[in-house]
């Protein structure tokens, strides 16, 4: 047997392979880890607010156009004499509840209460009462709905018209606005 063939069983080691840190390790180092978790808190601190507000706008949206349904509902209940009664909404900053009668009995049976979320507030008129088959209103002015220095005013006219008006939430333009109508709630 000649050394040639001895060494041949031998496992051939270079100085490399010796090293223990040049093992390939398998995972992320924590450099790595925090430079994602980093990014991902800048984006977060970005994106978060404006996502706030979205949802903000969203519910203020919302909750106006159920507003004006439930008050054109009751106008429209009180217009045709359903259950000859006439139909009103009251508005509180909890909820708004649409019911049947000349006022507002909190434990009536045909009260159907629809509940706010506590980020809009209501200002202006808590109650509107339409009467049997004019479905005119008992009283005129604005719903104002506010949320995060947004607003929404719902009008509610002499002759029973109501109307969403857009107004910039500046206001000093909301105070311009209030001095332009006439007394009877037209434009």
């Amino acid at each position: 047997m000649n050394l040639h063939t001895v060494t041949s069983f031998v496992p051939i080691f270079n100085k490399r392979s010796l090293n223990p840190f040049s093992v390939k390790m398998k995972g992320f180092t924590l450099l790595e880890i925090l430079l994602v978790v980093g990014t991902l808190a800048i984006l977060m601190a970005l994106i978060l607010p404006s996502g706030l507000d979205l949802y903000k706008r969203q519910q203020l949206d919302s909750h106006t156009q159920g507003i004006i349904q439930a008050l054109r509902r009751a106008q429209l209940k009180a217009m045709s004499v359903e259950s000859d009664s006439s139909f009103g909404v009251y508005l509180t900053n909890d909820n708004y509840t649409l019911f049947k009668g000349d006022s507002y009995v909190s434990d009536d049976i045909y009260n159907e209460v629809f509940d706010l979320p506590q980020i809009i507030t209501i200002t202006g008129l808590s109650e509107v009462v339409f009467s049997k088959f004019e479905g005119e209103p008992n009283s005129t002015g604005d719903i104002i709905l506010t949320s995060n220095n947004q607003r929404r005013i719902i009008n509610v006219y002499k002759f029973g018209k109501i109307s969403l008006v857009s107004v910039p939430s500046l206001p000093h333009l909301v105070q311009v606005y209030y001095r332009w109508r006439n007394d009877d709630g037209g434009e």
